[in-house]
């Protein structure tokens, strides 16, 4: 046998032994960008939008008036017997997200989203909705357009674009991910003096390699004991050392790739407080307003109906709840809108979190007496001034 032949044979198709790949990488590349960073962003992304719109209240209106019936409980405390309204609305965003649509669907007085669903579009009349699933139970029912909440975040889904972007982006991720190791990684020489045969000495070379080298190049202090006849040299580097920071900025440019996607401004999909307040503005106004608008619009088409709707009974996805707000920056705003006549009291309580008191005064508009229509301005009084009846 061929001493490359031998070689080949101990450490495989490579004439090296790459002691980089055993000792110091225990998750592969294709895996780590593949499975961790795209998942990572992405699901990052979605659980804020999943999380803010969890913190929108869901109000119900019965001919003009707000109040919490039957409806409201349903959307804001318990969807279904198995499931609460957080985890019901949550399951919707990632439903929008990683399948781009989401159907809900009533049984009695739940509601519950499916997990999968098949739908057959027709022109001029409603679309069904057969082979709908929730966890493993199928049920038999086809739905009609109007039984169903069928919630559609863009005509096409934003993941497969996402995807798509990122099967050409992962090969630079791939290769500064494998200089980085290249250039930060140990190179050994073995020298061997003489030629070794199958047997004893092969299995002693290949106990160093696979064993006693890498505890030797553990992080930990360690000495690496060598047979007689051999002899190990470190190639030095040219001085040469990769930066974390070149990896860092290319995930990064995942990271504001998706962020972009969701219209998430960057700063707030990776957790940055500088300038938060006008970060908080564009995310409502971008990336949740809209998906509040769809869920208005559908649920108050099919669960309420054109006819209760012209009536004023319908529900609303509040989102000006998700934006917090110290109370002292707030009470000026509060003030203005009180005095206008814009809020009455259980307005105000609302606005800041707090229960409405029912009570009818509280119920009652108070305009300032400085505002008139025009022409009809109050002449202000003059202070000091007696009366000349008195």
């Amino acid at each position: 046998m061929s001493f490359n032949s031998w070689m080949k044979g101990l450490f495989g198709k490579s004439d090296t032994f790459t002691l980089v790949d055993n000792a110091f990488c225990c998750i592969s590349t294709d895996r780590l960008n593949a499975l961790a960073i795209k998942r990572w962003a992405i699901d990052s992304c979605v659980n804020k939008i999943a999380n803010a719109l969890c913190k929108a209240e869901i109000q119900t209106f019965v001919e003009g008036k707000e109040e919490r019936d039957l409806n409201w409980y349903l959307f804001n405390i318990e969807a279904s017997p198995n499931q609460n309204a957080t985890e019901f609305w949550k399951k919707i965003v990632f439903k929008l997200v990683y399948e781009n649509e989401a159907l809900v669907f009533q049984v009695g007085d739940a509601l519950y989203v499916a997990d999968s669903f098949s739908q057959v579009k027709y022109a001029f009349k409603e679309n069904q909705y057969t082979d709908v699933v929730l966890k493993e139970f199928s049920m038999s029912k086809t739905f009609n357009e109007s039984e169903v909440m069928h919630l559609v975040l863009n005509n096409e889904s934003v993941k497969k674009i996402i995807d798509a972007f990122y099967v050409t982006y992962e090969d630079l991720l791939n290769t500064g991910i494998a200089k980085y190791k290249k250039l930060n990684a140990r190179k050994l020489i073995v020298k061997i003096k003489g030629l070794f045969v199958q047997g004893e000495e092969e299995a002693k070379i290949r106990e160093l390699m696979t064993d006693r080298m890498q505890k030797f190049l553990s992080e930990k202090d360690s000495a690496l004991p060598l047979e007689d006849g051999m002899e190990i040299d470190e190639l030095k580097s040219d001085g040469k050392i990769a930066d974390s920071r070149d990896i860092k900025k290319m995930i990064d440019d995942v990271f504001e790739m998706i962020a972009n996607s969701f219209h998430i401004p960057l700063g707030l999909a990776k957790g940055d407080t500088v300038g938060l307040n006008d970060q908080m503005n564009a995310f409502l106004m971008f990336c949740l307003n809209p998906i509040a608008e769809m869920v208005n619009a559908e649920v108050n088409r099919k669960y309420y109906g054109r006819d209760a709707v012209l009536k004023r009974t319908y529900m609303k996805m509040d989102t000006s709840m998700i934006k917090v707000q110290d109370l002292k920056d707030s009470a000026s705003a509060l003030e203005l809108l009180f005095r206008t006549g814009t809020n009455t009291v259980d307005d105000n309580l609302a606005m800041v979190g707090r229960e409405r008191t029912g009570l009818p005064e509280n119920e009652e508009r108070y305009i300032s007496k400085n505002y008139a229509p025009q022409g009809e301005e109050v002449e202000p009084t003059k202070g000091g001034e007696v009366n000349e009846n008195a």
